[in-house]
């Protein structure tokens, strides 16, 4: 039997949270993947960010995270985290394989309430002051999780929002014209949505596969918005199967 060919995927989080969000489902990633996933500058920390820290700046801080990870390599974002994979392509394409954009921020800034609402003053504090809250918790947790999860981790999961330096900024930095600027790239990609992400719908995807020549999209029934907590054997094994499948079509756009 052949070996399976060994690919890196480096998973970026979503806002309010940390490189721990994937780590139930880490440990149930095959052999031949190798899962890394950092926490990024001014999450799940106080006193660390710059205040002139930009978004070009977190591109800068992937590159010099990956440049010493064995290629090839799938550069995945969820949330959040697809804004730093689309900010990271317009720098650094030649650095990664394929990109997987999971339930990601950005096509639909203009039409959605949300991002608007949290660009006024205190809003994002007070938000995040809510879902950090013991007292909130238990009734955000039956709506962000579809199935019960281990205390520890939950605890982990909200504290995070408390310590998270770069929420707030999060809806500055990233608005409409953000998106308009982006500039198609040529790189496999892959858009993997929950079904029942009360979030960020699969609608999402229309207008975001415009940046990518190659582009396949997989809407899973079962999910919510965190698959990779409340079902993480699936998440890793649907997450595998797409990385697998970009790399049949990393070679077309070398």
């Amino acid at each position: 039997m052949a070996t399976e060919k060994q690919i890196s995927i480096i998973a970026l989080h979503g806002n309010g949270g940390g490189g721990f969000r994937f780590d139930l489902a880490k440990r149930l990633f095959p052999p031949n993947i190798n899962f890394q996933n950092p926490t990024l500058p001014g999450f799940n920390s106080i006193g660390t960010l710059p205040s002139n820290y930009s978004m070009k700046n977190y591109a800068e801080w992937i590159e010099n995270y990956i440049k010493d990870i064995k290629s090839p390599r799938i550069l995945m974002g969820h949330g959040l985290g697809g804004v730093f994979v689309l900010e990271f392509l317009q720098h650094f394409p030649e650095m990664v394989d394929g990109v997987i954009l999971h339930s990601i921020v950005g096509a639909n800034l203009n039409k959605r309430i949300f991002p608007k609402v949290m660009r006024l003053p205190l809003i994002a504090t007070i938000a995040k002051n809510i879902i950090a809250s013991p007292i909130t918790r238990p009734l955000i947790s039956r709506k962000f999780f579809q199935k019960k999860i281990d205390a520890t981790y939950k605890n982990e999961f909200f504290d995070s929002f408390k310590k998270c330096e770069a929420f707030e900024r999060m809806f500055q930095l990233i608005d409409y014209s953000w998106f308009k600027s982006l500039s198609p790239v040529n790189i496999p990609a892959a858009f993997l949505w929950g079904e029942k992400d009360w979030i960020l719908k699969p609608n999402e995807i229309n207008d975001l596969q415009n940046l990518f020549p190659f582009n396949l999209k997989k809407i899973i029934p079962d999910w919510d918005h965190f698959p990779m907590i409340d079902r993480p054997e699936n998440y890793a094994l649907e997450v595998t199967s797409l990385a697998n499948h970009l790399m049949g079509k990393a070679n077309v756009f070398k």
